[in-house]
């Protein structure tokens, strides 16, 4: 059982350090690179601080991991009431078949800049290859993983089992995330709206669970 201060400090850390990584990585905002733009994306990893690189995908989905380690704290207290507990379950599956998803989607992005590194250009179709891949389980574990977090939201708005502006909050922001990486638009910019989004009310859900007696 995972207890409620594990799990504040999981909610808390978890998110800041993703959104960390997003920012500090060699595909960052700043980079002017888009995730959809393999060759662009090559090109950059290419130049990039190989290690850096590596770390950076890595810690990108630890820090997920923690956030799903984090709300499992209610996802465990919620199983327990009727009215909810399917939605739960569901939603408590989903998150660790999606995070796990993501997490393979981080090792072959650390690979894929291995590859794009090698000199002359030598390993430049394993590493485009290995994106790709890379892309397509971050696409379906961001659905199955958004899906959790949606179930969660909603359950937790029934059972008033933590904020309800959050809960809100958590369960708009990760259905469009759903909608969006449904539509073909996982690299999207507009993916902002549930990264954002949900390491916001997460943080929050992580700070209220803190204090609260």
């Amino acid at each position: 059982m995972i207890s409620k201060k594990f799990a504040s400090i999981m909610m808390i850390v978890g998110p800041i350090l993703t959104l960390v990584m997003a920012f500090t990585g060699p595909i960052s905002p700043n980079s002017g690179v888009s995730w959809g733009d393999t060759q662009a994306v090559l090109g950059e990893l290419a130049t990039a601080n190989t290690d850096w690189a590596q770390i950076n995908f890595l810690f990108l989905s630890i820090g997920l991991v923690m956030q799903v380690l984090g709300i499992r704290y209610f996802v465990n207290s919620m199983n327990s009431n009727d009215s909810v507990v399917n939605y739960s379950v569901a939603g408590g599956m989903a998150m660790v078949i999606g995070v796990t998803l993501v997490f393979g989607e981080g090792l072959l992005y650390g690979a894929s800049a291995s590859a794009a590194a090698i000199a002359g250009g030598a390993g430049m179709g394993t590493a485009a290859s290995m994106w790709a891949g890379g892309q397509a389980l971050g696409a379906g574990g961001s659905i199955l993983l958004f899906l959790g977090f949606a179930l969660v939201g909603i359950s937790a708005y029934i059972t008033n089992s933590f904020n309800k502006i959050i809960a809100i909050i958590l369960t708009v922001v990760t259905i469009v995330g759903i909608i969006l990486c449904l539509m073909g638009e996982y690299t999207n910019d507009l993916m902002i709206i549930p990264y954002l989004g949900s390491t916001i009310a997460i943080v929050v859900l992580g700070i209220l669970t803190l204090r609260s007696k």
